[in-house]
């Protein structure tokens, strides 16, 4: 099962079992199940599908260009340079390849953009071209390249563990707010019962978690905001 999908049965169990002790009404907590499994089925999980895909695929980028470059400084041929780089990739890029068979490496390299659609491969392939007309130290010429690379790789795993945290605050600021529930219905329960019979209530109740699954989509939007040059949201 889809990790997303997962989290938001997980969700929408607990809100609409918080939300039916709350407001004591199978409908209000029945509407909250469905929108929450919902929303995550529809928004969530493809939001982090799109997300994930992009941060893999600038991770294959990054082993194809040094792999290709390690290989390429031993070997000095650009033939075997690609094919030991290529190996080291998964079925997705096997299918790419199938299309490149019948193309020179150089134009292989160049077609690839199309697959790494990142301002890092647009340096690498210039870098080798580079290297095709004038020789010379693949390594050292690669240096601004390596540079960028780990730039990039920092900047995705700072941002990685600054959504690990804000994922930890989110869920105990919403825990304690969703905890004052429990207090009104269990330790308020004289006023629990006055308020309970008012038609309001349990639509506000049901407003609380509208509100609840509004915050839940601020933050995996800025969660999955992240910013690599050349990738676009329609890239595929």
């Amino acid at each position: 099962m889809n990790k997303s999908i997962f989290i938001g049965a997980v969700l929408a169990i607990v809100f609409s079992f918080i939300c039916y002790v709350a407001s004591d009404s199978i409908l209000i907590s029945a509407i909250t199940f469905v929108l929450t499994i919902t929303y995550f089925s529809l928004v969530v999980t493809r939001r982090f599908q799109k997300f994930n895909a992009k941060i893999k695929r600038f991770h294959y980028c990054f082993y194809f260009i040094n792999n290709f470059l390690v290989s390429l400084s031993i070997r000095k041929s650009i033939s075997e340079a690609f094919h030991h780089a290529a190996n080291t990739l998964d079925e997705e890029f096997k299918e790419e390849e199938e299309a490149m068979k019948d193309m020179m490496e150089n134009e292989k390299i160049l077609y690839l953009q199309r697959y790494f659609p990142f301002h890092l491969y647009q340096l690498f392939s210039d870098v080798v071209m580079l290297w095709c007309e004038q020789g010379g130290d693949i390594l050292l010429m690669s240096n601004y390249l390596y540079n960028q690379a780990r730039e990039t790789e920092e900047y995705i795993l700072y941002c990685e563990s600054a959504n690990r945290k804000t994922t930890i605050e989110f869920s105990v600021l919403w825990l304690f707010s969703l905890t004052i529930l429990f207090i009104l219905r269990f330790v308020l329960s004289d006023f629990y019962i006055y308020i309970v019979k008012q038609t309001f209530y349990s639509y506000a109740i049901l407003g609380i978690f509208l509100i609840v699954l509004l915050s839940i989509e601020l933050l995996t939007k800025q969660m999955t905001k992240l910013e690599i040059r050349g990738w676009n949201n329609d890239t595929k």
